[in-house]
């Protein structure tokens, strides 16, 4: 409900008919009960009907004109404001482009996922190629007619620890397996040997340590191309030797 204060302010706008029609209404209740405001509109009235004569009959008075410039002057300037709506399909590209960035997010992390699954396939597949050929070059050295044999024994121990190499000279690989194998001394290895048939220096063909119960394997690739006499192990210090440490553990032709 509007004030004494209000209505005097729209007193100008209510007498020009210029008020919408919800605070016109207003306006026009509290008139009823305000005297005063009723005198002060009055006023206006007759201020604006001898300035409407104006034009046609005498000149009104000036205390008239004045009068009503000075209510108009100081009638609050109203600011209409407008507000514009949005058509409802004016949202449609922002919503295509939350979609798409969601079904970009979900098309990015599937992407990840299979990735990841893909690398983890191709290490696993690569293993067991690798395991593949590890386990043919071994069955072809134990099988191949081209391999040489040996079995490496020791004397005058309980049980005797024994040996067997199997050699292929074509490839230069190695397959070694030992068991009974009496435990090492501290920063000790066993060594393996090949003792070539040409009478030459023996050659270094690896190192190795028997698990708890005296057992040991060996598979070295790619090993020197050497026709063999025969194989023998000593005992080293940690990392090997280049020259055979006495006495031969056991040796075998």
């Amino acid at each position: 409900m509007r004030d004494h204060q209000q209505v005097t302010d729209d007193l100008v706008l209510y007498a020009l008919r210029e008020l919408p029609e919800q605070e016109a209404s207003e306006v026009s209740r509290h008139l009823d009960d305000c005297p005063e405001c009723r005198r002060e509109l009055g006023d206006l009235n007759s201020d604006m009907a001898l300035l409407a004569l104006s034009s046609v009959g005498p000149t009104p008075p000036q205390r008239s004109r004045e009068r009503l410039l000075k209510a108009l002057k100081a009638e609050p300037r109203r600011a209409k404001t407008i507000v514009m709506r949005r058509p409802w399909w004016s949202f449609v590209p922002s919503f295509a482009a939350v979609l798409l960035a969601i079904f970009g997010l979900m098309l990015w992390r599937e992407n990840t996922g299979l990735r990841r699954k893909l690398d983890a396939s191709q290490q696993a597949s690569a293993q067991r190629q690798a395991d593949l050929e590890r386990a043919q070059l071994v069955l072809d050295t134990l099988t191949s007619p081209e391999s040489s044999h040996f079995a490496l024994v020791a004397a005058k121990a309980q049980p005797v620890p024994e040996g067997r190499a199997s050699y292929m000279q074509k490839t230069g690989t190695l397959v070694f397996t030992a068991q009974h194998l009496a435990a090492l001394p501290p920063q000790k290895v066993y060594q393996l040997w090949l003792i070539p048939a040409s009478g030459s220096a023996p050659m270094p063909f690896g190192t190795f340590k028997p698990d708890a119960q005296g057992n040991a394997a060996m598979i070295m690739p790619n090993m020197e191309k050497a026709a063999p006499k025969m194989f023998a192990v000593t005992i080293e210090p940690e990392g090997g030797s280049q020259t055979p440490t006495m006495p031969i553990v056991m040796a075998g032709a």
